[in-house]
């Protein structure tokens, strides 16, 4: 399987995408930045390193100068390029896949992931060669720093609105140590107990926040009688919550709670993909606020926040966005929420979730040859005449009834996302034109 290149991304396994990858993208970004200040950092996976050596010598050499911000979640990093005077970082990280994977995410001088029109330029440049290297005189230096990661828990700080003492498991999927736990623990005066905080990444574990890989992290909770617990993926980006009772939420409710939360508080427009479970509608409908959605992918939604001027945005896979706080997916963000949240007024997460429907919704991956995912998405197209294009696939919508069919961003997979009872026969129809 080939590397998968995106703006969201570029992805692969370790002996897929190697260090030679690395070296070559990283003098494509320090040549498209025209130099200067680098932040960069990865989570525990053990290719991390490699690929992160490779980097370094690679910026280096077209004269960027690098602070190494070593195993670190990415929100941290989101954080610190939009408040320093940097000109962009980079992430080394995949996030949600299996720890045999990795990817580079190039970061602009906002914080932000590179947008499409940045994406474009950026791979024509790496696909073209022509990179600034430097004369040995003329190399960019290199820096190991924590210098402004306590500035970020500083910002996230809350003023305490009880005397409870509140305890909360946090599954960090081994994508960074139990130091940031504490440091969010300090910084929120709550008891956060940490658990698969390996920065070493060798005791793997499936990072995607889901009900299933909640059910240990529910027991703990239970059974420490802990007020909940939050299952994140090994960069940050992705929180899933588990009540007090030891109950996962669907990662499909993050987004909506996270909204609740804040349009209590202030009014604002809501930015998701056509990939999201409508509950985040009936929230906005609740607070006479409107929803808008674009194409999967955090670059697409932070972009449409930043366009539309909305502080909320996130996806159903558990990703929310505060914009006046970054411009990236940041899990800590929603434990923030979350606390103040149920320390103001009192409240379990249970009777929280009791607010909310369980989303009726439907998630299938096909895994597909890349030579065959867009002949098949091409099927598709011609089936369907009611359908919305998308970037990488089609949205069909029946009333409050939808499916999304699209090629997977960082797997050669076809995703399969939908929600109502009217979708079942689409999904046969889907997997009869499979073939």
């Amino acid at each position: 399987m080939a590397i998968k290149l995106s703006i969201s991304g570029i992805r692969g396994k370790f002996h897929e995408l190697t260090p030679n990858h690395a070296v070559k993208f990283a003098r494509a970004f320090a040549t498209y930045i025209g130099g200067g200040d680098v932040i960069i950092g990865a989570d525990g996976r053990p290719s991390g390193k490699f690929l992160t050596q490779a980097i370094i010598a690679g910026l280096n050499s077209c004269g960027a100068n690098v602070y190494d911000y070593g195993i670190i979640p990415t929100p941290i990093l989101h954080w610190i390029i939009r408040h320093s005077d940097v000109k962009g970082g980079i992430s080394i990280t995949a996030g949600h896949n299996p720890f045999d994977w990795n990817c580079l995410i190039f970061l602009d001088s906002e914080g932000a992931y590179l947008n499409h029109l940045q994406g474009e330029e950026f791979f024509n440049l790496y696909h073209s060669g022509n990179f600034e290297n430097k004369p040995f005189n003329q190399l960019g230096t290199f820096t190991q720093t924590q210098q402004h990661v306590k500035d970020y828990f500083k910002a996230l700080k809350h003023k305490r609105h009880t005397s409870k003492e509140w305890k909360f498991i946090i599954d960090c999927s081994n994508g960074f140590d139990a130091g940031i736990v504490l440091q969010l623990s300090r910084a929120l005066d709550i008891q956060g107990v940490p658990i698969f905080c390996r920065k070493d990444g060798f005791t793997q574990k499936d990072p995607e926040p889901t009900i299933d890989n909640a059910r240990f992290l529910g027991t703990i909770v239970r059974e420490t009688r802990s007020d909940g617990g939050f299952l994140l993926n090994s960069d940050a980006s992705r929180i899933l919550v588990v009540d007090e009772r030891g109950e996962p939420l669907s990662e499909e409710l993050t987004l909506p709670i996270f909204a609740m939360m804040v349009l209590e508080e202030e009014p604002t427009d809501i930015v998701t993909n056509y990939s999201t479970s409508k509950i985040i509608d009936q929230v906005a409908r609740k607070f006479g606020t409107r929803v808008f959605r674009t194409d999967v992918g955090q670059p697409y939604v932070v972009q449409m926040t930043k366009d539309l001027k909305a502080n909320i945005g996130g996806e159903g896979s558990g990703s929310i966005v505060y914009t006046p706080f970054s411009l990236g997916f940041d899990a800590f963000v929603f434990i923030k929420k979350m606390v103040e949240y149920l320390s103001k007024r009192h409240r379990t997460i249970s009777s929280i979730a009791e607010e909310f429907i369980p989303p009726d919704i439907y998630k299938e991956t096909i895994f597909l040859p890349p030579s065959k995912i867009y002949t098949f998405l091409e099927r598709i197209g011609d089936y369907y005449s009611d359908k919305r294009s998308l970037k990488d696939g089609y949205y069909i919508e029946r009333g409050e009834d939808w499916i999304c069919i699209r090629a997977s961003a960082t797997v050669s997979m076809i995703r399969i996302v939908g929600e109502g009872k009217s979708i079942a026969r689409d999904i046969a129809k889907v997997k009869e034109l499979v073939g």
